[in-house]
C-alpha cells in the first residue's frame, strides 16, 4: 500500500522565516525586530537540524530563516549607528 499523502514541512523552518520576514517588516521597533531575529535564526539552525534528521521538507525555508534574521539584526544595528552618529553632530566622538 502506498502512502500517498504530501511530505510534511518542518514547522521550526515555516515559523523561522515568518519571525525573520517580522523581523526585516519591524524594524522600526528595533527591540521586537532584534528578538524575532534572534528567534529567526536559532529557528532556522533548529530546523536544518531535524531536516537532516528526518528527511522532512524545508530546508529552503530554514535558510530563508537564518538570512532574513540577519538582516533583521543589521538594519536595526546600521539605523543606530546612524541615529548617533547624527545625535553627535557626525563626530563619532573623536576629539579633533
Amino acid at each position: 500500500m502506498t502512502d500517498n499523502r504530501p511530505e510534511k514541512t518542518n514547522p521550526k523552518a515555516s515559523t523561522g522565516m515568518i519571525f525573520g520576514i517580522l523581523s526585516i517588516l519591524l524594524f522600526l521597533l528595533p527591540f521586537v525586530s532584534i528578538v524575532l531575529a534572534i528567534a529567526a535564526i536559532a529557528l532556522g539552525f533548529l530546523a536544518l537540524r531535524e531536516i537532516r534528521a528526518t528527511k522532512e521538507k524545508g530546508s529552503a525555508f530554514a535558510l530563508t530563516a537564518m538570512i532574513t534574521g540577519a538582516v533583521g539584526l543589521v538594519i536595526p544595528a546600521v539605523l543606530g549607528f546612524l541615529a548617533y552618529y547624527m545625535f553627535t553632530n557626525g563626530t563619532l566622538g573623536i576629539i579633533v
